[in-house]
């Protein structure tokens, strides 16, 4: 398909630019692409429809200015990116998993803290706490009995195959 452009001005042209940008952007292709960046000790989540605005995402932070983690309902997305790539079986799964990953790191934080605090009189000068923590055995066990609330969910599947991206390797 040709099409003539000549016939319109620049600002006519901008829009048309404009439109065609937000409608591959905004395109649903029936799966959900959560993707979570990382770019200079800044973090952020964008949930998008189609593979194609999660590939122009990735295009953009490549690594060098960032690093984007996609989870993805899509088994067979094709998505080049510096960052992971893992199949979810839905939403739900994906936000009770990133519950439970947060709750843990919390409660061994809180423990090995709260435990450090306890034997301080056997640590080291140096080593030793300065300040009580803020949080007691109260607070990780009510962090505890949320972890336990969580309920059932499916973990994250890697579909990103780094061993592919190497198997045309001239050295072999």
């Amino acid at each position: 398909m040709e099409m003539d452009f000549t016939k319109y001005s620049v600002e006519e042209l901008r829009e048309l630019q404009n439109k065609i940008g937000n409608y591959l952007h905004d395109m649903n292709d029936g799966f959900i692409y959560i993707c979570e960046v990382r770019s200079y000790s800044n973090r952020w989540k964008n949930v998008l429809t189609n593979e194609l605005a999660v590939n122009d995402l990735c295009i953009k932070y490549d690594g060098y200015d960032g690093i984007v983690d996609v989870y993805t309902t899509n088994p067979d997305a094709k998505i080049s990116n510096y960052g992971e790539v893992n199949y979810i079986k839905s939403e739900e799964d994906y936000r009770k998993w990133k519950d439970a990953k947060s709750l843990v790191s919390d409660i061994k934080d809180y423990e090995d803290g709260l435990k450090k605090w306890n034997d301080r009189e056997n640590i080291p000068f140096y080593s030793r706490p300065t300040f009580a923590p803020m949080y007691t055995q109260g607070d990780i066990d009510v962090l505890k009995s949320k972890l336990e609330t969580i309920g059932e969910y499916e973990k994250p599947v890697s579909i990103k195959k780094y061993e592919d991206e190497y198997l045309d390797d001239p050295q072999d």
